[in-house]
């Protein structure tokens, strides 16, 4: 199988392009790429087709959504390990992806170790065989192994807007037990903290689509769903699924046969 790569994007052009730029010039593997842009129109659909990178759109639903879009896309293309990259990071070093492809494959999640939670780290070398260990959750890059896609499955797409629905994918992914390492805080508290590489990227945090109504609806959320099964499909209803498989079929994606797969899958841990 090889390595999959969803660019997302929405309304950040001045940040866009200089990843592709950065993709194309150090990323050394062989690798799907699928860019999943939602709805933002600042002609980054057009970009894209003009020099035929694959890219999916749709209704603008908020992040969760348009992660969604990647990941089934890269899952139906048979890519593992899967690499969700935001549009604020780029790669600065040949052969970047290796150590994630690695870390991956030994830890099945791993996320990029942001300055902003740094200080937060508690172990680790930041290699694939020790990575860093730290109690906080970002987003600029998350990976998924096959192996854990196909236990705990997508983004909730209850989360609208903005906000926590990566930390609650993360937190099922943890709770199947993948892409953690127990620790011990200071408070006596015994988290699943997480593991995050550096790995050759580079920091490139532009303007940030905050909206904390969302935020504040999508936290509450959170801990309305936390006790459900950790398994997700990335639609909850035949219309969600109807509309998310139109767009893929748009992109050139024929996601009939992993959806089938997703329900089967459902319908084995409701039973």
């Amino acid at each position: 199988m090889s390595l999959g790569i969803a660019v997302i994007t929405y309304r950040r052009r001045d940040r866009f392009e200089p990843l592709m730029e950065r993709l194309a010039r150090f990323t050394e593997a062989p690798y799907e790429l699928v860019v999943a842009d939602d709805d933002g129109r600042d002609g980054t659909v057009e970009w894209c087709h003009a020099r035929g990178i694959r890219i999916i759109t749709g209704e603008n639903r908020g992040v969760a959504r348009n992660k969604n879009r990647g990941l089934f896309a890269l899952a139906s293309l048979g890519c593992d390990p899967i690499l969700i990259m935001e549009d604020d990071v780029y790669p600065d070093v040949p052969g970047w992806e290796a150590d994630w492809v690695q870390a991956t494959r030994r830890w099945h999640h791993m996320s990029y170790l942001h300055p902003r939670i740094a200080d937060a780290t508690v172990s680790g070398r930041g290699t694939p065989e020790d990575p860093f260990v730290n109690p906080k959750a970002t987003a600029q890059l998350l990976t998924i192994s096959a192996r854990a896609l196909s236990e705990v499955g997508y983004l909730d797409s209850r989360f609208i807007g903005w906000g926590h629905a990566h930390g609650e994918w993360t937190t099922r992914i943890k709770r199947a037990g993948y892409g953690f390492k127990p620790i011990v805080l200071p408070d006596g508290t015994k988290p699943k903290a997480q593991l995050y590489l550096i790995g050759g990227l580079v920091d490139n945090e532009g303007s940030r689509w905050r909206d904390e109504e969302s935020g504040r609806r999508n936290r509450e959320l959170y801990r309305q769903i936390y006790p459900e099964p950790i398994f997700r499909r990335p639609w909850r209803s035949a219309h969600e699924r109807a509309a998310f498989l139109a767009e893929q079929s748009q992109a050139g994606i024929d996601g009939e046969e992993l959806a089938a797969a997703l329900d089967a899958a459902l319908d084995l841990t409701a039973a």
